[in-house]
């Protein structure tokens, strides 16, 4: 499935787009924000950070009470993500 992607403006934020079983559902401004608004519109119980962050990067499905969710941003943002990631010897987030 081919998502569509934002487009950073600045340094400072770094868009995100998500998606509920294939259907955009938000576009935010930062992961922060993506995280935030996540968790009020699941009601988990948890920030579901580092699920948008391996959807992102590794474009991982998070599988949340029977929907799908999708992560999309800037692939500048995603590139300098994973650059990040391999000088920190992370594998995951």
């Amino acid at each position: 499935m081919n998502l569509r992607k934002p487009i950073a403006i600045n340094k400072k934020y770094k868009p995100v787009l998500i998606f509920k079983d294939g259907v955009e559902l938000k576009e935010c401004v930062s992961i922060q924000e993506a995280a935030h608004y996540l968790k009020g519109h699941t009601l988990c119980t948890a920030m579901p950070y580092r699920h948008i962050m391996n959807g992102i990067i590794f474009d991982e499905t998070w599988i949340y009470e029977g929907s799908s969710y999708r992560f999309t941003t800037d692939p500048e943002v995603k590139k300098a993500k994973s650059i990040e990631m391999e000088t920190q010897n992370k594998v995951r987030f």
